[in-house]
């Protein structure tokens, strides 16, 4: 049987995050109100650096194996930046209201905007499919400064929402699009999808039914096939969607096509569906290695061969 609540180590641990968000959060909304963003960012930089390295003693070798585009994450170099990236990356997050003004709106570009325009003219819901790559906790926040009321469908029920999460949606633009929908939220996830709101879904997470798909040689991507069967069962455009961190919290969000609608049919294989997702993905995964976070990495399996068994050969 799974316990619903965490463990009582990992619940001390939430809470400590909590207090330390908590106690932070006014002092960099301040601060950036004070600073251009590049001096906010260099001035933050050299600690986030010094916390990266420190964690980094604390953290075993995540992976044994990997495919040969991805073996430079193996280095220390690159786990120390990936974690200094997020560390600052987050730290965004903390004026999500702030994003649509003309300090910020230049520091995030998004390409296939079109992709979201067209489906809002012809008032048909949309899915966004992302994986756990780049900054990907800042997909909503950009989305809606961009003037899409995104909303984000987490695992698990609400009631784990934590505190801290709760006080900062209050800061997102677009107030009467819920921010995250839970697995308990099934009717709201329907409503807001009727209402036109951009609903985010990951696609790299180990939950529900999957989907096998060829990566690359010897590699195969297990992908949650929720996406696929939201789109479906809502008649909504699935769009693929990446987010790559361009440093000095300069990011570019790239929509990819949407998913062919003969391929989110009732009776549609979600395999085809799941490839031209992932086949949109991944230009930014081999140009953008160093991004690709754990999460996105435990959904890659090594095809194992059998071994051609040895020809009998009869005895005389």
């Amino acid at each position: 049987m799974v316990c619903a609540v965490p463990p009582f180590t990992k619940r001390i641990e939430i809470a400590c995050k909590d207090l330390t968000e908590l106690a932070f959060f006014p002092a960099f909304r301040t601060a950036e109100q004070l600073l251009p963003a590049d001096h906010l960012y260099a001035g933050l930089r050299p600690f986030y650096q010094a916390r990266a390295a420190v964690n980094k003693g604390f953290k075993k070798s995540r992976f044994m194996t990997l495919p040969g585009f991805l073996e430079p994450l193996k280095a220390a170099r690159a786990v120390v930046d990936q974690r200094r990236a997020f560390y600052l990356n987050q730290i965004v997050d903390y004026f999500p209201d702030r994003l649509a003004g003309p300090k910020w709106r230049g520091r995030c570009r998004i390409e296939g905007i079109g992709h979201l325009q067209a489906a809002q003219q012809k008032r048909r819901p949309v899915v966004i499919a992302f994986c756990h790559f780049g900054p990907f906790m800042l997909l909503r926040p950009w989305l809606r400064a961009a003037g899409f009321p995104a909303t984000v469908l987490m695992g698990g029920k609400a009631s784990r929402r934590s505190p801290m999460r709760r006080f900062m949606d209050r800061y997102l633009l677009w107030p009467k699009s819920p921010p995250a929908l839970y697995h308990d939220h099934w009717h709201e996830v329907a409503e807001n999808l009727k209402a036109g709101h951009p609903l985010l879904v990951a696609v790299d997470v180990p939950g529900g039914k999957q989907i096998h798909l060829p990566f690359c040689e010897s590699w195969t991507f297990q992908m949650a096939s929720g996406a696929v069967r939201l789109a479906i069962r809502h008649q909504a455009e699935l769009i693929p969607c990446n987010i790559i961190d361009e440093g000095n919290w300069r990011f570019r969000i790239r929509l990819g096509r949407p998913v062919p609608r003969d391929f989110l049919t009732a009776d549609a294989d979600w395999f085809r569906a799941g490839k031209h997702l992932l086949d949109e993905m991944l230009p930014d995964f081999h140009a953008h290695p160093k991004q690709c976070t754990t999460d996105l990495i435990r959904c890659l399996k090594q095809n194992v061969i059998a071994p051609i068994p040895a020809p009998c050969v009869p005895a005389f």
